[in-house]
């Protein structure tokens, strides 16, 4: 061996790049590419400490060989968390392992990505790589702030559990009162909506809000179908929720006599004054011969004057039901249906937050450095294959990221959370 590669100053063991590249997930092939390097001789460099001469075209350890792959390590995302949580600088990789993990790292073999356990399984999921739609990898669970991490914020109630209590504490940007407008109007005047957000994004948090208004104001019969599964929602069920939602009536049981009770029962609270409104959640399971079915129900009037609203709340699935070209056969509800989108809260993210910590008496500002704030909608950012720009920045990610990076702040000991620990989750 000695006439392939010349012992350097380290010692007979491996170096903590070796233990870097086992738990991140990164193969010897990889940092092979990099520095242009014979497999064989990279191995000795990891796992005995022998570091290459400069013979034959091989890269010695100096300024080339040691730059690039400390510039490999400080472009992905999970090897800087890997080494801020053990308190250790890229520069460190070079230093020898300790004897408890020698035998291991020097036997095993570096773990596929998609195979990582424990909390860097869940580290790697979190992570969003910003430009590339495809890489996007999400984590819509709840990220908890540690107890540590609020002492050091001194925050002492999380902002982002059970957070609201009040309409007050509902951030509320002018596209969201659009929303919230245009689900009042279709209640009130018989419009068919579909108000459609990705996971997290509000949709229910606006539900409760509308529905709470129209409550209050009492002229408005809200029908609520209640079956869990909406696969299942028919024709027949939804003439049920109508039923036992705006009467004490028991409903029929042949739909022929189940659509005439609800004619009438609709009718009646007409000329009583009252309007009704069909609110359907979790409309993107709804099968395509249901969505048919709402238009006869949209239909339903005394002359001029329609006896039901409807507003579906569904994710992204239920846009993709309602593009013609891909579902011709259901161009009368597609034609007839208003379409509100909830986007991401890019642009008002800092208004958000501020919201949120106002709320617990803490200070956003205290806790967060102007250039995180910006950092946080880049990592909720991504382009399309257009090119177009697009926001993931719903409040159920936004939470997590901020709650993510408090406890990294928290452990890199910074005094507030920065741009560089926004990037390093």
């Amino acid at each position: 061996m000695k006439n392939k590669a010349t012992a350097h100053e380290l010692p007979d063991n491996p170096i903590i790049l070796k233990d870097l590249m086992l738990e991140c997930g990164i193969r010897q092939a990889d940092i092979a590419g990099v520095v242009r390097l014979a497999r064989p001789t990279l191995n000795l460099t990891l796992n005995r400490g022998y570091l290459p001469d400069d013979r034959r075209g091989e890269l010695k350890r100096g300024p080339s060989f040691q730059e690039r792959i400390e510039k490999f390590i400080q472009s992905t995302p999970r090897t800087m968390q890997w080494l801020f949580q053990r308190g250790l600088r890229i520069e460190d990789v070079w230093k020898p392992n300790d004897g408890e993990q020698r035998g291991r790292v020097r036997d095993a073999k570096p773990k596929p990505v998609g195979f990582m356990d424990g909390a860097w399984e869940r580290r790697r999921m979190s992570v969003i790589q910003p430009g590339d739609p495809e890489a996007l990898i999400i984590k819509w669970e709840v990220e908890m702030i540690t107890q540590e991490a609020m002492k050091h914020f001194k925050v002492f109630r999380n902002p982002f559990i059970d957070d609201i209590q009040k309409d007050a504490d509902i951030y509320m940007s002018d596209e969201h009162r659009y929303i919230e407008s245009a689900m009042v109007d279709a209640a009130r005047h018989g419009g068919f909506l579909a108000v459609i957000g990705e996971v997290g994004s509000g949709k229910s948090v606006m539900r409760r809000k509308v529905v709470e208004q129209l409550r209050k104001d009492g002229d408005i019969l809200i029908i609520y179908p209640q079956i869990i599964d909406k696969t299942r929602l028919n024709a027949a069920s939804i003439c049920d929720a109508i039923i036992m939602d705006i009467s004490s009536d028991k409903p029929r049981i042949k739909l022929e006599m189940k659509t005439r009770q609800v004619q009438q029962l609709l009718l009646e609270r007409s000329k009583q004054n009252y309007r009704s409104v069909l609110i359907i959640e979790e409309a993107h399971d709804l099968n395509i011969n249901t969505l048919k079915y709402l238009k006869r129900f949209y239909e339903l009037e005394d002359g001029y004057k329609k006896f039901l609203g409807i507003i579906l709340i569904g994710q992204t699935e239920l846009k993709h039901a309602f593009n013609e070209a891909q579902h011709v056969d259901l161009r009368e509800v597609i034609r007839r249906v208003q379409i509100a989108e909830i986007q991401g809260l890019n642009g008002h993210i800092k208004e958000y937050l501020n919201l949120k910590f106002k709320r617990v008496g803490a200070e956003m500002d205290k806790i967060f450095a102007p250039d995180a704030v910006e950092a946080l909608g880049k990592r909720l950012t991504s382009v399309d294959r257009q090119n177009k720009r697009i926001s993931h920045a719903y409040p159920l990610l936004v939470n997590n990221y901020a709650a993510k990076s408090m406890n990294m702040a928290y452990e890199m000991g910074e005094a507030k959370v920065t741009e560089a620990v926004v990037m390093a989750i």
